[in-house]
This record gives C-alpha cells, structure tokens and sequence, in this order.
C-alpha cells in the first residue's frame, strides 16, 4: 500500500519530543512494509540519507516564515501553503496513494485536497493544543487578549476540518475525552508516543551522583518546570547529594534566565545535543518537574525504555500507564523524594517492562495498521485501542 505521510516538522535529527513522535510514525509504516512517502521538513539540512529507512522515500520542503499580517490574523490555520500543494500534486500523479497521514499541527485544511481524490485521511495529533495555548502565561491584557485569539482559532480549526478526517490519532485517554466532545468516537484512536526498544540498548555505567531532566526547554511548560523546580526544591542539600545535567535545546538559557548564571549550585547545562539517550541511560534518575502540558511525555518512555527510574510531578506523568514511578506533588514533597531515593531500587527494570508492554514500537505498529485498515475499509477487524 503507499501511503503519503505529511508532518509540519522535521524528524531529523531526533532532538525534540515531536520529532520523535513523527519518526517512529514513519518508522512503523516501514516496518509493516508500506510504500511511504514521507513529506516532511528539513529545517537543519540534515542529510535525510542519513537516516533511511526500508520502503521510505523522504521529500522535504521549507517554507518561509509567517509575515506579521498572517500571525496577526490568524491565516495559517486555514490558508494552504502553495508549495505544499505543489508536492502533494506531484506526488498523486506518480503514486497510487491509499491513505493520507497528516501528523502534527494545524493541517486539517488540507484533507479537502484528498478527499477530492477519494484518498481517506488519518489526522494525527500530538496533543490536545489549544489546552496547551490556555496554559500560556498572560499577565497584561494584550497577552490575554492575544492567548483568546489563538485559542479561539485553533478550536475553530478543529471544529472546521477534523470531522473530514477517516480518523483521528490521539496520543493519550485524556486527549481522547477531549476529541470525542466534538467527534465521533468510532473514529478517534489512541495510538500512545511509542519507541523502537532496539534503539534504546545502551549499557552506560550508571552515575550515582547524576540527576537528568531533559526537554525543549524553550517551550513554556518545560521552561516553568524547570524554573519551580530550582526555586522551590533544589537546595544545598541536594545540590550536596546530586549532580542535576539540564540537557536539550535552550537549557544553557532557561538557566542563566533562571539563576543570572551559567552554572549553579551543582546544576550543568548541556545545551542541544544531537541525542539525548546516552545522558538518561547512565543517570540514577530522571526528573520530570512539570507543572503545565498534555499528551504523553515523551521524555518519560524515553527513561522507560532505558530502564532508568523517574522522580516526576502526577502532570509529568499524566498519560503513561505505570504504577512504578515515584510521584510527588509540592516542592516539600518533590525535595523528600530525591533525598530518600535508593539508587539500588528496581523500579527502572519495572518501567521498562512497562513500556515493553504499551509503548513499544512492536505493538503500536499493529495498532496503526488497524487504523489503516478501518480509514481504507470503513470497519476494525479488532480492537485498535490500547488495553
């Protein structure tokens, strides 16, 4: 079967939680042996041979930046880039293409160009977004007024194309809740962020010392975790038991915007690295301090998969099926827990088997096809979503 596969992201290198959520997508359809032909962009000029994959053939694009008129008004929710429709044309006309995946953003606009062709389409979201735009910090009426914009448009968005879609593609139950007040809910599935388990066998040596946390943290939940988490628990006490290893795009900023310095009180910045799996698999935890957000934290399966503990806040964790992590709520509480942590426990083999069962690429692929075969046929054979 071909299959066009659209992102508004680029996948490579996989530095970000969304680009991670759109690789293992592709990464999935090829492994079930479909002829994918994945749009994506390319935003590092990476070079996308670097990163084949068996029956998939990558054609990237960039497009230039909104004007101020656009952003002002909202446009990009609903006008289509021309370039784009350019590559889908081109693409229709030299492929027999089944189904459409649409991952990522606001990219309903676009189903109408299929649909005309008889192509179903499954859209995939990353989260519920405009829950995401809410939690957005406004303190002057021009932000306020600014955040009902985009909130009003990116709902408007919703309601206008995503009942165009076959299905729907949802990362998490509470997603699910929030999509099906608006949509069907035969046509909305879970498919959880998942992970190749075979790309995640690092041995490192652990750090005893070595506390993780890493993000994109110019986004603003991760950027406000991190900032509770230094001025409301790390202290000289912890600062004396643990080494913190801040590791992702923007950490060397967010600290100096936090503490007015580039290193504090035993916490290191790393900066952007081109991949963050080495940092998890040899640190005794991973700390995941988010106060704001939604979706499935990929930076928890991440230590899942690594078999490496996680020391998170309930919303860090919001959306992953265990019962092995170490929850705490409050900084008093947060503080306790990283204090009394053994470094012997065995809740990093715990989580891993965890993940081995609901987040693995084995089993999330199965799931895809499913959806793949309920978009083309109009009916499920078993059950697509997660048990």
């Amino acid at each position: 079967m071909h299959i066009l596969f659209f992102t508004d992201i680029s996948p490579f290198p996989q530095n970000g939680g969304e680009r991670i959520r759109s690789y293992y997508l592709i990464k999935s359809l090829s492994q079930l042996g479909h002829e994918v032909i994945a749009v994506v962009r390319n935003v590092e000029k990476a070079d996308p041979a670097l990163y084949h994959l068996p029956h998939v053939t990558f054609h990237t694009y960039e497009v230039k930046d909104f004007d101020l008129l656009t952003r002002i008004t909202g446009k990009q929710y609903f006008q289509r880039s021309p370039v784009i429709m350019d590559i889908f044309r081109k693409i229709c006309h030299e492929y027999p293409v089944a189904v459409a995946i649409l991952d990522y953003g606001y990219v309903g606009h676009y189903i109408s160009f299929f649909s005309a062709r008889n192509i179903p389409v499954i859209l995939g979201t990353h989260n519920a977004q405009p829950m995401i735009t809410w939690q957005l910090p406004s303190g002057n009426l021009p932000d306020r007024l600014r955040k009902l914009q985009l909130f009003s448009m990116e709902k408007l968005h919703e309601r206008l194309y995503f009942k165009k879609a076959a299905a729907v593609l949802v990362v998490s139950d509470d997603d699910r809740a929030y999509h099906t007040r608006f949509l069907p809910e035969k046509k909305v599935f879970t498919v959880p962020n998942f992970l190749d388990q075979k790309d995640y066998l690092l041995s490192g040596k652990k750090q005893q010392r070595v506390l993780v946390m890493t993000a994109n943290f110019g986004v603003y939940m991760n950027f406000a975790g991190l900032k509770w988490f230094i001025e409301n628990v790390w202290d000289n006490a912890l600062a004396a038991k643990y080494d913190l290893w801040l590791v992702g795009r923007g950490s060397k900023e967010a600290l100096k915007s936090i503490t007015g310095k580039e290193d504090y009180k035993n916490i290191v910045a790393f900066g952007k690295v081109d991949d963050v799996k080495w940092y998890i698999s040899v640190a005794t935890a991973v700390i995941i301090p988010l106060i704001h957000g939604s979706g499935t934290r990929l930076k928890c399966l991440e230590a899942m998969a690594l078999g490496t503990p996680v020391i998170s806040t309930s919303k860090g964790v919001e959306g992953v099926r265990s019962n092995h992590f170490i929850v705490a709520d409050g900084p008093a509480a947060f503080k306790q827990s990283l204090l009394s942590f053994d470094s012997d426990t065995d809740k990093g083999v715990l989580l891993q088997k965890d993940f081995q069962k609901e987040y693995s690429l084995e089993v999330n692929k199965q799931r895809l096809q499913q959806i793949i075969n309920y978009a083309v046929r109009g009916k499920m054979t078993t059950h697509a979503q997660p048990v």
